[in-house]
């Protein structure tokens, strides 16, 4: 048995639609792997070496001694690098409390410490604000769980020299 199905020659339409397929199919490309990929990285600003510090209040001497110059720190919830300590520097934590007169005063609480730490680290300034490494967002007052190689604090960043 013979076929009788015709070969039919494409037509106008079908190229119309043959084109406009190829367009979206490139439009997608050039979107999720050109500019998604400008923005992921931050291609879009430029990332300087910029000084930074932030304290950490609270902790014990084995975490002051765990923190050393040149230790670089990295952000627990993205596993990102933030910097790279320069300073260290620390004081005991001192706290109000009432005497038995009814005043306030300033004393020592023993075997606490507050550390300032200086870091270095890639610091971009973007629309939405500084991002190290252009994913980490810096905000100063904010905590940020961090880690070394030694030690785990939490963070908070006071300034940003850029």
């Amino acid at each position: 048995m013979v076929s009788n199905v015709a070969k039919r020659r494409p037509n106008i339409i079908d190229l119309l639609i043959l084109l406009v397929v190829i367009g979206l199919i490139l439009l997608g490309v050039y979107k999720f792997a050109v500019v998604n990929q400008k923005e992921s990285t931050g291609i879009t600003a430029e990332a300087n070496q910029v000084t930074y510090t932030a304290f950490i209040d609270d902790v014990r001497m084995a975490t002051v001694n765990a923190l050393h110059i040149g230790d670089k720190v990295y952000d627990d919830k993205t596993r990102t690098y933030i910097g790279t300590i320069t300073d260290v520097q620390y004081a005991p934590k001192m706290r109000n409390v009432i005497n038995g007169e009814g005043e306030t005063i300033l004393v020592e609480l023993p075997d606490y410490y507050g550390i300032t730490l200086t870091l270095e680290g890639n610091i971009m300034e973007k629309e939405d604000g500084y991002f190290a490494e252009g994913v980490v967002e810096l905000k100063a007052n904010s905590e940020m769980e961090v880690f070394t190689k030694y030690a785990k604090p939490t963070m908070k960043v006071t300034s940003i020299d850029m």
